[in-house]
């Protein structure tokens, strides 16, 4: 069954329609996060630099911190800055870009749930979709939950090791939520949320798989239509 539902997304996934979707959206929010990003960290660098030839630390009051104008002054520390800014900088990137990518593929789940039902499913009855209020309402209240387990997170930081993945939590559970919800708020079938519940603990290997995937700047900004695809026909699969 489950090969079977892989085998039908990467068909789905691999048609002409399905892949100007998926490449269209997702090509302009990643050229744009990297050229600020790239631009905002040449211009740090340049002030670190300039200010390490000159000893003209202009851009913060020495006078209040001068320790740190002091550091400044050595090589090693800019160094150790511009890769903190680089690591940070760059997962920074990618996880606002997975978070765009989620934005945007919730505009395109009705149309995909549609196209594959047409297609694979037409004895699958629709059910009456969430009205804006109620899918207003839901996406808040889980974006509200993931700002709590985010400042949860936020002291851990200061641990070693812990902090290079501690932040993925609070942004796995955005991700988990908001994929099933995107789908389940189209009113794919009666059982959609009888299915989810029955299959939660394949359903969080499954999403934390995408996760992973998703960490991956150009797998994470393609492949969202690909979960989509994944979890339409998984959900499709099991209804009657």
């Amino acid at each position: 069954m489950r090969d079977t539902v892989f085998i039908k997304t990467l068909r789905d996934f691999f048609s002409k329609r399905f892949i100007f979707l998926s490449l269209a959206p997702f090509f302009i929010p990643l050229v744009i996060l990297f050229g600020v990003f790239y631009y905002g960290g040449s211009e740090f660098w340049t002030l670190l630099l300039q200010g390490s030839q000159s000893g003209d630390f202009s851009f913060l009051d020495e006078n209040a911190h001068p320790i740190l104008a002091f550091l400044l002054g050595f090589s090693v520390v800019h160094w150790i800055l511009i890769t903190l800014l680089g690591v940070f900088g760059t997962i920074g990137v990618v996880l606002l870009s997975l978070v765009i990518a989620m934005v945007v593929v919730g505009f395109l789940t009705p149309s995909v749930v549609k196209i594959i039902r047409e297609k694979h499913y037409v004895h699958v009855k629709p059910v009456k979709p969430d009205n804006l209020f109620k899918s207003l309402s839901s996406m808040g209240l889980i974006f509200v939950k993931f700002l709590a387990l985010f400042l949860v997170c936020l002291p851990f930081l200061l641990l070693p090791f812990i902090s290079f993945f501690i932040l993925n939590i609070p942004f796995f559970y955005l991700f988990y939520k908001f994929m099933l919800y995107d789908i389940l708020s189209c009113g794919i079938s009666e059982q959609a949320h009888q299915i989810v519940h029955e299959n939660s603990v394949y359903l969080v290997f499954v999403l934390l798989i995408f996760f992973s995937l998703s960490l991956i700047p150009l797998f994470g900004l393609l492949l969202q239509l690909f979960f989509v695809i994944y979890l339409t026909h998984f959900i499709f699969s099991k209804s009657v």
